[in-house]
Formats: C-alpha cells, sequence, structure tokens
C-alpha cells in the first residue's frame, strides 16, 4: 500500500530511507519540499540500491524540465521507464522539475505527436488527443517492476486528486520541509559523534542560524569544520570556532549590534558595524537586517511569549527568546522611531543625499542617542 506523507519531516525520511536500505523499492516516488538535502540523500540512496557500480550512464538517467535546456517530453518519459535496465536491479528515471503535477501544466492537452510543451499548446491536431493528467496517471500506472520513476517537483498541486491517488496506488508521495531546530540540533550532534566531537546547545544553535537552518548549507560548512578539527586535533567546537571557519553570523551580529546600542556603547556598535563590512556584507543587507529586527523586537514587544512569536514570524524558539529579551531593555516607542529611521536611511541612501557608509553609522549614532536620552524600559 502506498503512502502519503506530510506531518513529520524527520521521520518520513528516516523511514523512508529504511524501506529503500531493506531493498522495499516503489515504482514511483515523487519528492517535494523546500529542504533539497534530504531529497537529493533519498536519490543517491535510490541510485546506491538500484544501479550497479559503473553503470549509471546506462541505467540512470535524469532528465529536467523547466529552464534547463529544454523541457522533457511525457513521450520520452514513458519510452525511457519500459526500457530495461542494461546492468542494474533497476532503470533508474529521474525528472526534475516538470510543474506536471501543478494546476497550470497538469491540465494542457497533448498527443502522441506533441513531443514538447510548445508543441501541445499550439498543436491544432484533435484526432488523439489526451490530457496531460490522463497521461500522467496512465504513466504511473504502467510503470514496470523493472524502473523507478523519481520526480523531483517545486510544487505539487494537492487538490489534482486523481493524479495523487494515481501516485499513492504506485508509490510514495513525501513532502520534505525545513527541519525543525530541535531536530536540527540533534543531527548536528550526531553528526559531530560520528567524528568524536562534541558541540554545546549555544555552538549548534548558532550554526543552525547562520545557516538559515538549511541542512545543505550545514553540511558543507561541518565538512569544513571537521577538516579544521582533523587539521588542528580539535575534539570540542566552541562559539569562537565556528566564528573563525564558518559563514560570519549576520544574525547574531544584529543582534550584538542593538544590545551596544540599548547599551549605550557605541563605539561597540561602530566596531560590530566595521567587523561586518570587513567580512564583505553588503551596507544596503546590514541596514536591512537591521531594519527587520526593529520590526521583530516590535512585534517581541507587544506580544511578549514566545510560542506566539515563533507563530507569527516563523522563527526558532532561541530566536524568539532573544528577540523578547532585547525587546524589554527598548522602549516600545523607541523602537518604532528606529524602525521608521531605517527607512528614512534607505531612502536617503537611494535618493544619493549621502553615502550608504555614512548614512549607517549616522543611523547607528542617532539611534544609541535615542535610546540613551530615554528609560530604556517599557
Amino acid at each position: 500500500m502506498a503512502r502519503t506523507r506530510k506531518q513529520n519531516t524527520q521521520a518520513d525520511f528516516n523511514n523512508l530511507k529504511a524501506s529503500i536500505k531493506r531493498g522495499d523499492i516503489e515504482r514511483v516516488y515523487v519528492l517535494t519540499g523546500e529542504e533539497t538535502f534530504l531529497i537529493e540523500n533519498i536519490v543517491e540512496s535510490l541510485t546506491a540500491e538500484l544501479i550497479e557500480p559503473g553503470a549509471v550512464n546506462l541505467d540512470r538517467l535524469v532528465c529536467y524540465g523547466q529552464g534547463r535546456g529544454g523541457k522533457v517530453s511525457l513521450e520520452q518519459i514513458m519510452t525511457e521507464v519500459r526500457t530495461p535496465p542494461f546492468l542494474s536491479k533497476r532503470k533508474l528515471v529521474i525528472v526534475r522539475e516538470s510543474n506536471w503535477l501543478s494546476a497550470g501544466q497538469s491540465a494542457r492537452r497533448t498527443g502522441k505527436a506533441a513531443a514538447s510543451d510548445e508543441d501541445a499548446d499550439d498543436t491544432d491536431n484533435p484526432t488523439e488527443p489526451i490530457n496531460r493528467t490522463d497521461a500522467l496517471i496512465d504513466l504511473f500506472d504502467r510503470v514496470p517492476d523493472s524502473a523507478s520513476l523519481v520526480m523531483i517537483e517545486n510544487k505539487v498541486d494537492r487538490r489534482l486528486k486523481k493524479l495523487i491517488q494515481a501516485v499513492e496506488r504506485n508509490g510514495v508521495l513525501i513532502s520534505l520541509e525545513r527541519a525543525t531546530p530541535n531536530v536540527l540540533q540533534q543531527w548536528i550532534e550526531a553528526q559531530c559523534r560520528r567524528h568524536s566531537i562534541t558541540i554545546d546547545r549555544d555552538t549548534a544553535e548558532s550554526l543552525i542560524d547562520r545557516c538559515e537552518e538549511s541542512m545543505q548549507i550545514i553540511e558543507q560548512e561541518l565538512t569544513k569544520i571537521f577538516l579544521f578539527c582533523e587539521a588542528t586535533k580539535c575534539r570540542h567546537l566552541t562559539r569562537e570556532m565556528i566564528d573563525a571557519v564558518s559563514l560570519p553570523d549576520l544574525h547574531g551580529s544584529i543582534f550584538d549590534l542593538t544590545d551596544a546600542l540599548s547599551s549605550g556603547r557605541i563605539v561597540e556598535a561602530l566596531r560590530l558595524t566595521d567587523t561586518l563590512i570587513s567580512q564583505k556584507q553588503p551596507i544596503q543587507l546590514i541596514l536591512f537586517m537591521l531594519s527587520r529586527h526593529f520590526r521583530q523586537l516590535i512585534c517581541a514587544a507587544e506580544l511578549n511569549k514566545r510560542d506566539a512569536l515563533v507563530s507569527a514570524l516563523r522563527i526558532p524558539p532561541f530566536v524568539a527568546d532573544r528577540l523578547i529579551r532585547q525587546a524589554g531593555r527598548i522602549n516600545i516607542d523607541h523602537l518604532e522611531r528606529l524602525y521608521a529611521s531605517c527607512f528614512e536611511t534607505d531612502v536617503s541612501i537611494k535618493s544619493g543625499r549621502i553615502s550608504d557608509r555614512l548614512a549607517l553609522e549616522t543611523l547607528l549614532v542617532e539611534s544609541a542617542e535615542m535610546i540613551r536620552q530615554g528609560s530604556g524600559h517599557r
């Protein structure tokens, strides 16, 4: 019985990986979601399980849909999945970004003579037209046991019930979204244990935040960090080590910058700004991040509850906690004025009235002075 998985990303991923490892292979896989790292991991697992070493070029085919040098046709995919493998257990056909499972594309009409979407749109021959949805359903139902079809889609429209049902009865539809911060932390700790390295919670959270909660980026950064640890014989990761080896912590720097402003430490605020600029962070990006941070602080001051803030801003709980703590040190009226000042500074830069760096430094000095003159508390 095929499954549709939608809720627990990590559990669904683990279950699917385990079934592939057991040799319980489906004829159809539809993979979607934001976490491309997990999607590619599944593709690698299928390749390792199904394709004999040295036979990748013979028994695995990768086709691209939109924007990759031509659009794949249904006719081509039908032919490929029905072609027996040469040396491997199964033929593995991977279709990327076809958009066939979204409402706009699935409703198009095509025919046996139409080998592309352009042909399908322009065809005037009504003799053998078939609906795109019907053609896909026929494809899914007729994938032989000697093949596995993997479709990697940006979007899947679940309102296309007949199409979704066809996937379900022939294979797996799984949506792999971004993992929660807790899951990411556990994953980071597990990766570190494999290399006999320990990492504390704050350091893991910093790595998650600076990598935008992306497993793919975190994995890339961990690879660098593990190489550094191997060379230096280091067995415990600290925040200072992450700062030295990994991506710049722009989010954390904005928090530190605001802490300095709220405490009247303008020299420290300017030093942090110099550090960000020396790291090749664009001044307009720093201004944007500062503006967004003030907006988030306003939300934190108004909501003052972690769960509500996490839900409203879609941020990790540890970020929400820090926002609430920081918002408690600045008067909400000042936060609103600071947010407005960011907008005015942006207008001044874009209109050419002032240089970007001078505008940013002026904003920081004026912000620190504004906070200093106030009570600093709500």
